[in-house]
């Protein structure tokens, strides 16, 4: 099962913070022994005309305790056992936050969906930088309550028809960390495990482009046979959970699994809004994407008409522009 060892979470505006978030990420925390440093990054002070009147370090002095007394604060509101470290910083948000991970080595950062909602947190500022940008996972919660999860969704891609070894390659690699993230997600809070995959005829769309007399049976067939390949590939996910956690967390999980024709991009959300999906776990490049490249066009149109929380995962290979200069 995946464990965490070092946590960020990120508060945009300590007055007004989700406390049931902060105690989703505290017990995340403490569930996994793991250290949680909790950082607001607040932009730089302008002083203006009062510059000769005001020292810039004083004034960022107070913002600093300011905002340090209100983070203890929403720390205190929760039941915490877990090692948690307050911090605040000066700079552009998700510079700051990227630098944090890579100077501490954090393994997941945990965010609440910026100013405008779900649908406005791809194209908000911080929360896309983030995700393009940021090193390890990102969990971007939306209308979190202190209620545990009910159901957790795999998001899951492969090509039945590319050539080499599938398990070893960067999408194999992308899923099998989706899967240990859902699956270990679900377990800790008695949640019901779903993985989701969409499939697309290659006969109908050679048929659309260049058009065929081939008769309608015979498509038939051929898109029948896509089907089995691509289920034959979901069964194998199915194996490797068993394989991965054991019979009894696997009889325990009982996963769910859900193939439907269509695109990611049409069939992700419409599966998690049928689902009542409470997390959806997705890789942040598509399969024809190029590692490196966050975040591919699949993936921006299915983040974008999500209602749930997201967790993003990173392909293996990626390397943030952000430095720590």
């Amino acid at each position: 099962m995946k464990s965490f060892n070092s946590i960020l979470y990120v508060v945009e505006n300590p007055a007004a913070e989700s406390s049931a978030a902060v105690a989703r990420a505290v017990s995340l925390a403490e569930n996994n022994q793991a250290r949680l440093t909790v950082l607001h990054v607040a932009e730089e002070p302008r002083l203006g005309p009062f510059a000769g009147s005001v020292k810039i370090e004083e004034f960022r002095s107070r913002l600093r305790r300011q905002a340090t007394e209100q983070l203890s604060d929403l720390i205190r509101s929760t039941d915490n056992k877990a090692e948690v470290v307050v911090d605040v910083r000066f700079g552009p948000v998700f510079v700051e936050v990227v630098r944090e991970v890579l100077r501490s080595r954090h393994d997941l950062v945990i965010k609440t969906v910026g100013e405008g909602g779900a649908h406005s947190f791809l194209f908000g500022g911080t929360d896309q930088h983030l995700l393009r940008k940021c090193p390890c996972p990102v969990w971007i919660m939306v209308g979190e309550t202190s209620a545990n999860y009910r159901h957790i969704l795999a998001a899951v891609d492969f090509d039945p028809w590319e050539e080499g070894d599938e398990e070893n390659s960067v999408q194999g690699a992308l899923n099998r960390q989706i899967i240990d993230l859902a699956a270990s997600l679900a377990a800790s809070d008695f949640a019901q495990l779903h993985v989701v995959h969409a499939w697309e005829s290659i006969s109908d769309s050679m048929i659309r482009v260049f058009g065929s007399d081939m008769p309608e049976e015979q498509n038939t067939i051929n898109r029948e046979k896509e089907r089995r390949e691509h289920q034959s590939r979901l069964d194998r996910v199915d194996r490797m959970i068993g394989e991965q956690f054991g019979s009894d967390v696997y009889r325990y999980l009982s996963p769910r699994f859900h193939l439907r024709e269509g695109t990611p991009r049409d069939v992700v959300p419409a599966v998690a809004t049928e689902l009542k999906v409470d997390l959806v776990v997705m890789g942040t490049v598509s399969r024809t994407g190029i590692p490196g490249l966050l975040i591919g066009n699949t993936a921006e149109v299915i983040l974008n008409n999500l209602e749930c929380s997201v967790l993003a995962v990173k392909p293996a290979g990626f390397v943030t522009p952000v430095t720590l200069n």
